[in-house]
């Protein structure tokens, strides 16, 4: 269905607030990938692909749609600009428009089409570039709020605060008891990231900070600052973290850490979506609430919002129309109710889209705040989670008073990028797009470069952890990394087992991988190294016919030692529970390849590891 265009509603400049999700449901020559009629989508994190995928092919069972893992990082776009392979669609989660700016030129403003009068007004308003065009749109948000042990709340006879004053006598109560108020995570980038702005959201929400934000998304070279704004936000950081009683050793606090915490009642307050607190709720015999930021200079409170997913379409899409209209029907497909839920990885979504009402009744405690339009968008440009780790770090550790890590923090967002030496020179062109034998030529040379570096036999890996093409000539390190999936890293383990036991897992493999995801189709078949899978293709789905090494069918009595990850090492152990499987310490997939390239040394050559027979 060709789809209308439609002028762009104008953008309300109010305070960043509100309640939503989305709703329902020719490119130029390659050098590389050569198949042109196929859709490309690329999903940030694996978790989509096992979620949103199969559900968009059950909606266009007759479209040709190719989804592709990606990072969460926009370099990995720009490299196949560079080489003139941008997909038709493009995602990302840490996002602001300064991070895309080389993209710009080459990707399609959606200002122009009807889908963007399907968003509710605040949640594009900072999605406008130097030009009026909108080339991003977020997709659905996930409310992050701080999430209370109201149990424990009720055992020391503590309030449930209900606003910044009533918060830090939670905490300074706490604290009395011996017990750690609130247990952040803030080893982690992203929560030193969180806590600058939940810690000082009404600066963030103010017309000066709508109108720094504003600024620093369309930034074009330096972001610059108004000092008189971040001197008051540096100093409510400060004060946030006296109050919640953090101090030098909750530098090292990661996520694990943080958690357990919580969960053994040590500290009466975390963190988290409503799927984290769903899992939490599951291991703790309380009862759990979620408690909104508040703000320091006001009685105002907020949810901190984090968008699922930032989406782009390749301006090239304009030139096949067709081609287009599928896009679009993709992304409609994203923004419906059910597509929203599988993105947001269940309930508790804030819709964007004004076609899908509410998702919010299964998450009580944030009534207020959504009926208020008290939504607040999480600003995530890249440098921003270095610059909020360095300066809080500077805060907790007493090395930095507010003033100097506001400086630090607007130094990191300035600081120029030195210029990236290449790690390896490639010498040969492999595609990562399923070819024509169904196979996929890069993610073969880098399973089978891993595998020959760890003395394996064979290697066994779903095709959602490799995400790029090699192009001929230089590389640097970081885009070396991003040929895996680095958003979705796994650890690797290696198992000694007969042929018959390896056959049994490349076929129940291909019959169910886990209890979420299931080869559906010719794009999600595994990737394997060291032997060869030749497998019956029917309407039902795919079976595994025979298994070769060297051409010869597999001997099932001789042991192999087999390199797995996290799925194909899930799958084992369900039909072998008492294998016996080695994880390979401090070694994940990406590590493995980028240590193996800084060798400097080739990459090996692509397999002929599948046949698919109809």
């Amino acid at each position: 269905m060709k789809k209308a265009k439609y002028g762009l509603i104008a953008l309300v400049s109010g305070v960043l607030a509100a309640t939503a999700v989305l709703s329902g449901c020719g490119q130029s020559k390659k050098e590389v990938s050569k198949n042109d009629d196929r859709l490309t989508v690329y999903l940030w994190e694996n978790r989509l692909m096992k979620n949103i995928a199969p559900y968009i092919h059950e909606q266009f069972p007759d479209q040709d749609i190719e989804f592709i893992i990606g990072n969460n990082d926009t370099d990995l776009y720009s490299y196949f600009k560079e080489h003139d392979e941008l997909p038709d669609i493009i995602t990302v989660r840490r996002f602001s428009g300064t991070d895309a700016q080389d993209l710009q030129p080459y990707l399609m403003d959606f200002a122009s089409y009807d889908v963007v009068s399907k968003y509710y007004s605040y949640a594009v308003q900072y999605y406008k570039n130097t030009e009026d065009e909108i080339q991003w749109l977020p997709i659905c948000g996930i409310p992050q709020t701080i999430i209370a042990n109201k149990t424990l709340f009720d055992q020391y006879g503590i309030k449930i605060p209900e606003n910044y004053e009533e918060y830090v006598q939670a905490c300074q109560q706490f604290y009395d008891n011996g017990i750690k108020p609130y247990s952040m995570d803030l080893g982690e980038d992203w929560s030193n990231n969180e806590i600058i702005q939940a810690a000082a959201i009404g600066e963030f929400t103010s017309l000066d900070g709508i109108e720094w934000r504003n600024g620093a998304e369309t930034a074009a070279d330096e972001v610059k600052f108004d000092d008189a704004l971040w001197k008051r936000i540096f100093s409510e950081t400060s004060q946030f973290l006296k109050d919640s009683h953090f101090g030098k050793e909750d530098i090292n606090i990661d996520i694990d850490t943080g958690t357990q915490m919580f969960v053994e009642g040590k500290s009466a307050m975390f963190h988290g979506h409503p799927t984290v607190m769903q899992q939490l709720q599951k291991q703790m015999d309380a009862e759990l609430i979620r408690i909104p930021y508040f703000s320091q200079t006001s009685d105002e409170s907020y949810v901190y919002m984090t968008p699922s997913l930032n989406i782009a379409f390749n301006k090239n899409l304009e030139k096949d129309r067709e081609k287009l209209d599928t896009a679009l029907d993709v992304l409609d497909c994203m923004i419906s109710e059910e597509g929203q839920k599988l993105i947001a990885d269940g309930s508790g979504v804030i819709s964007l889209n004004t076609d899908v009402p509410t998702m919010m009744q299964d998450v009580p405690g944030l009534e207020e705040e959504i009926n208020n339009n008290a939504v607040y968008i999480r600003y995530s440009a890249q440098k921003s989670f270095d610059a909020s780790l360095e300066a809080v770090h500077g805060l907790l550790s007493g090395e930095m008073d507010e003033t100097q890590a506001y400086d630090t923090f607007r130094s990191v967002m300035n600081r120029k990028d030195p210029e990236k030496k290449a790690t390896v020179n490639f010498e040969n062109e492999y595609s990562i797009s399923l070819n024509d034998r169904n196979s996929r030529d890069a993610a073969s040379s880098i399973l089978t470069t891993i595998r020959e570096e760890k003395d394996a036999q064979l290697a066994l890996a779903p095709y959602y952890y490799f995400t790029s093409s090699m192009y001929k000539g230089e590389c640097t390190s970081s885009r070396v990394g991003m040929m895996t999936a680095k958003s979705s890293d796994t650890a690797l383990y290696v198992a000694k087992i007969n042929g018959k036991q390896v056959y049994e897992l490349v076929k129940n493999y291909l019959a169910d991988a886990d209890e979420n995801f299931y080869v559906t189709n010719k794009y999600e078949l595994p990737i394997a190294s060291g032997m060869k899978a030749i497998v019956n293709q029917a309407e039902s789905g795919f079976s595994l016919k025979d298994l070769t090494v060297n051409d010869k069918k597999i001997d099932k009595e001789k042991e192999y030692s087999i390199l797995l990850t996290d799925t194909t090492m899930s799958v084992l152990k369900k039909i072998n529970p008492k294998c016996e499987i080695e994880q390979l310490k401090d070694t994940t997939l990406s590590s493995a390849w980028t240590e193996a390239m800084s060798k400097g040394q080739q990459p090996s050559a692509p397999e002929d590891y599948i046949e698919v027979e109809q």
